[in-house]
């Protein structure tokens, strides 16, 4: 063979005899195109859409603060910032005071308490919602970057609905934020091996804010079963060629720092395993919790119930079919599919049709694939959409987003949901019971309380722990079900004003506690009106305090008139019907 042939010959490349899987490279940005969707010189549109879209994400997150919780954090988080140490046994409720505490969340609580004393509960509100909308910019680039934002934007509007459904003053808003680095390294490392690196630290500091940490760890398994399942194939079954990078040792190494990372908290291997605890509450035990926490309830279950009325229930079921469908068609039009989408899908989609807290989580993960899938699709199609065509959509697609922004600032998208979450600051109106804690908490008060709802107490706490404790609370990292089985026997007997409950929290009758009832404890509430030996003494729009009569005696605590409740005109017909026929009862009978 001519030396001059042998020159011209291309050049082949072989390791080991195996093929080389190419390094996936995203094409240029300012050249950008994906089968029918041209991108060329529609980046200023795609940056006025994408900000447009987190706009709109962080307006529909600013709502007043309605979630109780939010108040044994906050008191948790000084606590902790006062004596420099963190909980080990509760602190606040008189029933399991000896109960061990595994409290992952003192990092988030640390952080609320900070925000609060510099700018109060509208700062708090303000980062909430910017860290919301900061984990949906990370996940908006996990995937699909090769879309034209006119067709990613609508992919991201039932998310965000969902997302915003959840979008609370709790711990899980910073969980949202490390899920969405999770998946943007998951599905970036291939391009970016050195990504890999950032996630023990994000580990590290998640285990210490949230039990729902243990997602990372899913996400992380989910991706190594995609590794594995293309190592073993070696394209073929549809699935693509080996990853090159980054290689096993790299994740073997960042594995082990992240399984490290998860015991790095004041609770060693108890704060490692907790997430199992919370995880059975809604599984094992689901049928007690779901009959007595709303959110620990399925969302089928739900809509057997309620029927399909939930505007933040429609966007998960319209989003789950969604991203199923595009697994469909993806396979049809592509002829591959992908381990680590598929297993991501099942998983989230398991933890969120077993309980309704679990939305949002399942709204990140979901999106992420779905954008994946839909890019897959759209760069087989052979020719590009006019550039007429795609001014036009993108023009549409910001309208829309627009009005969703309309809609929720007027209030309209509040009416159309749950009700409850009006664009505004502050605190929920007439909701949380901080008047009714603070006269419960003067001296002379029995230092217990029963409060109900159990969320509720969280306000007394935060006014009045730890010298004065609680029946229980929300806190179901404490809480045994025992307990809670025993709250709920106390509320039914008060409601029949049965006194005989009591007895279930002092045997002795000589350490009663005050009673708190919050105006939306109806029945109970009714009960304790019409309760032998007991007598309302303070009431506003949202709560109403009973002292047992030897109490209010000693305190000089008249009995006062139930109008201070201002409740609803149903309930005081029906307060005035029996009063009648007590009053008919106790009446002296006619001679005969």
């Amino acid at each position: 063979m001519s030396k001059s042939r042998r020159k011209n010959r291309p050049a082949q490349m072989t390791v080991a005899s195996r093929p080389v899987a190419p390094l996936v490279v995203d094409p240029p940005v300012a050249h950008a195109s994906i089968g029918t969707v041209s991108v060329t010189g529609q980046s200023g549109w795609d940056a006025l859409l994408f900000a447009g879209l987190l706009i709109w994400t962080f307006v529909s997150l600013i709502y007043p603060l309605y979630d109780t919780d939010f108040w044994w954090h906050l008191k948790t988080g000084e606590l902790i910032l006062r004596d420099g140490r963190v909980p080990q046994v509760d602190w606040y409720t008189f029933t399991d005071f000896d109960k061990p505490w595994i409290d992952l969340h003192w990092g988030f609580q640390i952080l609320i308490t900070l925000l609060y004393r510099v700018g109060g509960i509208n700062l708090v509100i303000g980062v909430k919602a910017t860290v919301i909308t900061a984990a949906v910019a990370v996940a908006w680039h996990a995937t699909g970057r090769s879309l034209p934002a006119w067709i990613k934007v609508p992919l991201w509007i039932l998310p965000v609905i969902a997302i915003s459904g959840r979008g609370y003053e709790r711990p899980e808003m910073l969980s949202q934020l490390f899920l969405a680095c999770w998946l943007f390294v998951a599905f970036r490392a291939e391009r970016q091996p050195r990504l890999i690196w950032l996630l023990p630290a994000i580990q590290l500091i998640w285990v210490n804010c949230h039990a729902l940490f243990v997602l990372g760890l899913v996400v992380g398994v989910c991706y190594v079963f995609d590794r594995i399942a293309r190592d073993l194939a070696q394209g073929r079954w549809g699935l693509e060629q080996p990853a090159l990078q980054p290689g096993a040792r790299t994740v073997i190494r960042a594995g082990g720092l992240i399984a490290l990372a998860c015991f790095v908290t004041p609770y060693f291997e108890e704060g490692a395993l907790f997430p199992l605890t919370l995880y059975r509450k809604f599984t094992v035990e689901q049928v007690f919790y779901s009959a007595n926490i709303g959110e620990f309830q399925q969302p089928i279950k739900f809509i057997a119930r309620h029927g399909l009325t939930n505007i933040y229930l429609l966007a998960e079921i319209g989003l789950w079919i969604l991203t199923g469908a595009s697994f469909v068609v993806s396979a049809i039009c592509t002829r591959r599919w992908s381990v680590l989408r598929v297993s991501l899908f099942v998983a989230f989609s398991h933890l969120a049709w077993e309980a309704s807290r679990n939305v949002n989580i399942f709204a990140f993960v979901s999106s992420v694939v779905l954008c994946a899938n839909v890019a897959d699709v759209l760069a087989t199609r052979p020719t590009p959409f006019a550039r007429r065509t795609q001014l036009r959509f993108a023009s549409l697609v910001g309208a829309g987003l627009v009005c969703l922004g309309v809609l929720v600032v007027t209030g309209l998208w509040n009416r159309w949901g749950e009700g409850n979450k009006p664009f505004g600051w502050g605190e929920a109106k007439d909701w949380f019971i901080h008047d009714a804690a603070k006269f419960a908490g003067q001296p002379g008060f029995p230092e217990r309380a029963f409060v109900a709802n159990n969320g509720q107490a969280a306000v007394y706490s935060y006014h009045n722990a730890p010298e004065r404790l609680v029946f229980m609370d929300g806190r179901l990292e404490v809480c045994t079900k025992a307990t809670f089985e025993a709250y709920n026997r106390i509320l039914q007997r008060m409601a029949a004003a049965d006194p005989s409950w009591q007895s279930m929290i002092d045997p002795t009758g000589t350490d009663l506690p005050v009673v708190i009832l919050d105006t939306k404890t109806t029945l109970p509430l009714v009960g304790m009106l019409y309760t032998r030996g007991w007598r309302l003494v303070y009431g506003d729009p949202s709560a109403a305090v009973f002292l047992d009569h030897s109490t209010a005696e000693k305190l000089n605590l008249p009995r006062i008139d139930r109008g201070v409740l201002r409740l609803p005109s149903k309930i005081e017909k029906a307060l005035d019907e029996i009063e009648a026929s007590m009053a008919a009862e106790e009446s002296p009978s006619p001679p005969e």
